[in-house]
Order: C-alpha cells, then sequence, then structure tokens
C-alpha cells in the first residue's frame, strides 16, 4: 500500500472542522410521582395537619399558656438584648428584666388597683337593684315606641333575675356545689398560669435561639430560606400589632374618659379604661363602652337624661377610631383592610368566642405572611415543583 493513498492527519482534521458538531444529547430524566404517590403525599400531609389541630384543641389550656409566654418572651426579649449588651451575662439579664417587670406591677398593684377598685365599688353601688329595675322601666318604655313590648315584661324580667340573683335560687345545694366547683377551678387556673407562665418565659429567653435551631435542623434543604423569612417576617408583623394595639387601645381610653367626663358621666376614668381593654377587639369597645356608660347613667340621674350624651361620646370614641385610629395605626400594623378585620373578628368570635376575637387578629397577621411569602417563593423559585 502507498503512503500516498493514505489521508495525511492534516487533511483528516479539515475533514473533522467541516464536519458538523452534534451536542451530546442529555440523559433523560427520571420519571415523576406518579398520581397514586402525589394523593399520598398530600393524603399524608392533610393527616398530620389535622393531628396537629386536634391536638391543639385538645391541649387548649397548655398552648394558651405556652401562647401568652411566648408573647411575653417575645416582648421582653428587646430589653435582655440590651442588658446583655452591656456586658451582663444572660441569665442574669433575665432575672434582672423579671425584678424590672415585678416592679412595675407592684407600682401597679399599690397606686392604680385600689383607685379602679373604688370606682368599681362606687359604680357597684350606682347600679342597684332599684336603679337596674328602673332602668328597664325607662328601656322598656323607649322600645315600645319602635316595637311592640308587653307593657312590664322587660322590667318584671330584670326584677326576677336579680332577685333570684340576691335571694332565692343561688343558694340552693346544687348551685352552692357549681359555684365552689367553679371558683375552684379558676384558682387552679391562676395558680397554674402564675407558676407555667413565668417558667415558660424564661427557658424561652434563655434558650430561644438554639430552640429555633434546633427546629430549623428538621426543615429540608429546599424549604430552608423560605422558613427563615417566613419566622423574620412573622416576628416583625407581630411586633408591629402588639406596639399598634397598645397605642390605639390607649387613644380611645383617652378619647372616651375625656368625652364622658364632658357630658357629666361619673366614673368616666373607670368606664374609659374599660372601653381601651375592650378595644382590644376591633370596633366592639365604644359598644361595650355605651352599654355599660348607658346603664351607669341611668343609675346616676334615674332617667333617660344622659343616654344620649353617652351615645354622643361613644359616637365620637368610635368616629376617632374608625377615622385616625385605625387607618393611621392599626389597618397598617395589621396590613388589612378595616372589613377585612371587622369579618375575621366576626368568625373569631363564632369559632371561639371571646378567645377567638383577641387572637383572630395575630392569627391572620401570621397566616397572611407565610401565605405571601409562600405564594412569592412558589412563582419566583418554584419551591413545590416535583424535582427532575
Amino acid at each position: 500500500m502507498e503512503i500516498s493513498s493514505l489521508p495525511s492527519r492534516s487533511s483528516a482534521a479539515s475533514e473533522d472542522e467541516a464536519r458538523p458538531t452534534v451536542a451530546p444529547s442529555p440523559p433523560e430524566p427520571p420519571p415523576g410521582l406518579s398520581s397514586s404517590e402525589r394523593a399520598l403525599r398530600w393524603g399524608l400531609g392533610a393527616l398530620s395537619v389535622a393531628l396537629a389541630v386536634a391536638t391543639v384543641w385538645y391541649f387548649a389550656g397548655l398552648f394558651v399558656y405556652l401562647a401568652v409566654g411566648g408573647l411575653l418572651a417575645y416582648f421582653l426579649h428587646p430589653m435582655v438584648d440590651r442588658i446583655q449588651g452591656m456586658g451582663v451575662r444572660r441569665v442574669p439579664s433575665i432575672l434582672l428584666v423579671f425584678v424590672l417587670v415585678l416592679g412595675l406591677f407592684a407600682i401597679l398593684l399599690t397606686f392604680i388597683v385600689p383607685f379602679l377598685a373604688q370606682q368599681v365599688q362606687d359604680l357597684s353601688q350606682l347600679v342597684s337593684v332599684e336603679a337596674a329595675t328602673e332602668a328597664a322601666r325607662y328601656v322598656e318604655a323607649w322600645a315600645g315606641q319602635f316595637a311592640p313590648v308587653e307593657p312590664g315584661q322587660i322590667e318584671a324580667t330584670v326584677r326576677d333575675a336579680l332577685q333570684a340573683l340576691a335571694q332565692g335560687d343561688l343558694v340552693e345545694g346544687d348551685r352552692v356545689a357549681q359555684t365552689i366547683s367553679s371558683l375552684v377551678s379558676v384558682f387552679t387556673n391562676i395558680v397554674y398560669a402564675v407558676i407555667i407562665i413565668p417558667f415558660i418565659t424564661f427557658f424561652l429567653l434563655k434558650d430561644g435561639v438554639e430552640l429555633k435551631r434546633s427546629l430549623l435542623k428538621w426543615v429540608p434543604n429546599r424549604y430552608f430560606e423560605i422558613t427563615l423569612a417566613v419566622l423574620a417576617k412573622a416576628e416583625v408583623s407581630l411586633g408591629r400589632y402588639g406596639r399598634a394595639l397598645l397605642v390605639q387601645s390607649t387613644s380611645v381610653a383617652l378619647v372616651a374618659w375625656f368625652a364622658l367626663w364632658m357630658v357629666g358621666l361619673d366614673n368616666a376614668l373607670a368606664i374609659g379604661i374599660f372601653v381601651g381593654i375592650a378595644n382590644t377587639i376591633p370596633y366592639f369597645g365604644p359598644f361595650f363602652g355605651f352599654l355599660v356608660g348607658t346603664v351607669v347613667g341611668i343609675a346616676q340621674t334615674g332617667d333617660l337624661s344622659l343616654v344620649l350624651g353617652v351615645a354622643a361620646a361613644m359616637a365620637l370614641t368610635q368616629l376617632s377610631d374608625n377615622v385616625l385610629f385605625q387607618p393611621y395605626i392599626f389597618s397598617r400594623a395589621a396590613n388589612a383592610h378595616p372589613l377585612v378585620i371587622l369579618f375575621v373578628v366576626l368568625i373569631g368570635a363564632q369559632l371561639a368566642g371571646l378567645i377567638g376575637m383577641l387572637v383572630a387578629i395575630p392569627l391572620t397577621t401570621i397566616v397572611r405572611v407565610i401565605g405571601a411569602q409562600i405564594l412569592w417563593s412558589v412563582r419566583n423559585y418554584h419551591i413545590f415543583r416535583t424535582a427532575p
């Protein structure tokens, strides 16, 4: 075979350059989850959520203690960090904060509680059986102008109930046993709360960071960043909500006190404080204040002369809350429309009564933060898409 007949290296290279380059085909992705596997995964997730809800519902009392301790730890955490930043160790910082809080609480008990007790005693003297019966008579006469009311029906109902409360039926053996049982239960719950809540608060302040890290270790890597973002945003939202609620309730109490004082109602300060506390349930504080103020006004004057003034005072309080405090303080903190807040509070009342009304807005805030963060992560990172 002649050498000239063999292709040279340069000619072979030129032929390779001329031949089009074909990229290697990527490996085929493994098959995704089947429909039965996906259904099983969703079923297990739903079952886990149902078990968690059932556990919370069954141990509701313990979870209330845990929630209160967590809130206290959250609000005391900045103070502990500030003292620790001055060179004090963590545990002494926590104990110092506890001493400061207990000292403030003792001051409130020493100076404010006797004043409020005197106010409540004055109210109880005003609202007697005769005054309540007289108020029922005026309410009956007023209601009879708008709806058919049988003469003496409301007055007789109120009088019979008060007489039964003061004299008759509540001293029977069964009622006494029920009352004693209720008092023992309330006292036991108070003792549990006094012991358990500070215990929970202390250890959350001491080991809260380590506890959070331990819980985050169970989070899969693909959900780690979103979990951190949810926790951070929920913490910020709850802090904003707590500060806004404190400012709003204080403002409502001041407006209610000043307005009731202007119309000449006795014990206006006590009723104003009650309105501010009741306003932790959005939109319902002035309504409760109107009911209490109306009873006190009728008991004070013996007629309906102060009812219109009390109604005007509570209307001014409600207007100030709706125009100033709700839009500029509370709604921005909760980041929700006032109508949404109203419906959420009503749903909470339907599900869990007074406690549901109190926790409706914080829970809604947390759920909104979680939902918004998950939706953003789904749109940008496709975190729930099955990996190839």
